[in-house]
């Protein structure tokens, strides 16, 4: 379910925005509680590693989260990893903290479940296929032909 952060729209920022309060932190982190407040080398910054199954699900979610970044033009720091995406959110203009970080961490929460939820629904749909039709089978027609319809058995 999305967080009420991940529904608000990021603002423009330049040298004059304000910074996040520690207030602000305290109340901005429940909704992103899984985000490590950290220390980068131009201010503070909001990271968290995601988990994944394959290599290509990491790439899958990264461009997830490029894409939307992309469109509220806020842009963080990823790394990928065999089976990881490290995402780093920070506002360098201000060296800080900007609401923009918390919005965008909560929509990359919001990415990630849903990317999840996508693969699982794969992984059911692949798997009841895979069980209907094993590899083993011959791929062509299922069942009986005309011919053995009509004829009689011995």
């Amino acid at each position: 379910m999305p967080t009420m952060l991940s529904q608000e729209k990021c603002v423009a920022c330049n040298a004059d925005c304000v910074s996040v309060t520690d207030d602000e932190i305290k109340t901005f982190q429940l909704d992103v509680p899984m985000w490590e407040l950290g220390e980068a080398e131009d201010g503070r910054e909001l990271r968290r590693t995601f988990e994944f199954e394959k290599y290509a699900d990491g790439v899958g979610f990264l461009s997830m989260v490029a894409a939307a970044a992309d469109a509220e033009n806020h842009h963080p720091l990823m790394t990928l990893g065999y089976k990881t995406v490290k995402v780093q959110w920070s506002t360098h203009t201000i060296k800080n903290l900007h609401r923009n970080d918390y919005i965008m961490a909560a929509r990359t929460d919001d990415a990630y479940l849903s990317y999840l939820d996508e693969t699982r629904k794969k992984g059911v749909v692949q798997e009841a296929s895979e069980q209907s039709f094993p590899a083993s089978d011959s791929p062509g027609w299922i069942g009986k032909t005309a011919e053995e319809e009509i004829a009689p058995r011995a």
